[in-house]
Order: C-alpha cells, then sequence, then structure tokens
C-alpha cells in the first residue's frame, strides 16, 4: 500500500492506493492519525485507488473517524469504487461518513465546513 498526503487549502488529502487490509491498516492509521493531532482538523481520504478493503481496514478507518471527531474536526471519504462501498453499505458504516464521488467534490464541501470544538457542541443564540 502507498499512502501519499497533500495540503489543499485548510484540507489534508489523504490518497492511498492498493489493499487496505490487516496487513497495512495498523501503519494506514498511524500515518493519517497523525493528521488528525491539531486543533480542528479536516481531512478527506481518496479512495480512487483503493481497490480492497477487510474488517481490519474498516476499523482503522472508523478509529480515525472517531480522532478526529473527538479533536472537533471533519473527516471525509471520496472516491470509493463500487466494491468498497458495498462493503461500507453492508457493515451499516456508510451512513457514518461522508462519502463523495470525487475529490473536487470532497474539497468544496470541507471547505465549507466550519469544525466545531471538540467537546463543544454549537449553541443557540441567546434570545
Amino acid at each position: 500500500m502507498e499512502i501519499q498526503t497533500e495540503r489543499i487549502g485548510s484540507v489534508d488529502v489523504v490518497a492511498a492506493s492498493g489493499r487496505l487490509d490487516a496487513i497495512y491498516s495498523t501503519a494506514f492509521a498511524k500515518q493519517v492519525g497523525e493528521l488528525l493531532t491539531g486543533s480542528q482538523p479536516k481531512v478527506l481520504l481518496d479512495f480512487s485507488d483503493i481497490d480492497f478493503v477487510t474488517s481490519a481496514g474498516l476499523r482503522a478507518v472508523l478509529l480515525l473517524l472517531n480522532k478526529a471527531t473527538a479533536a472537533g474536526g471533519v473527516f471525509a471519504l471520496c472516491g470509493v469504487n463500487d466494491q468498497v462501498r458495498e462493503v461500507l453499505d453492508i457493515s451499516g458504516l456508510a451512513a457514518m461518513f461522508s462519502i463523495h464521488s470525487g475529490r473536487a467534490e470532497g474539497l468544496t464541501a470541507l471547505e465549507a465546513i466550519a469544525p466545531i470544538a471538540a467537546n463543544n457542541p454549537p449553541t443557540s443564540p441567546a434570545r
């Protein structure tokens, strides 16, 4: 598996290729997790070149989503092929992720989102 990261505006884009399985999921989670250490991170996982995901890979992506949320950040997927999308759908995880058809759409969506401070949900204006 190859992993490349690129900063575009306020979004860290992670492009991975190959299989996201038990062999690579730990290294993948560690490398992407390093992008989630800052305040209110925005991460877009480009899965255009991911051809296979196992349960270990799903676990890694779910842990990254939780880490981003805990940091008050946003986390999304793009370029998910039909086979990987089917795994996300069958596992019930598709509803947990913001999934975009391509990188441009994902970047536009993430740039438009103002992250919420960790453990500090938005409040209603005073009346």
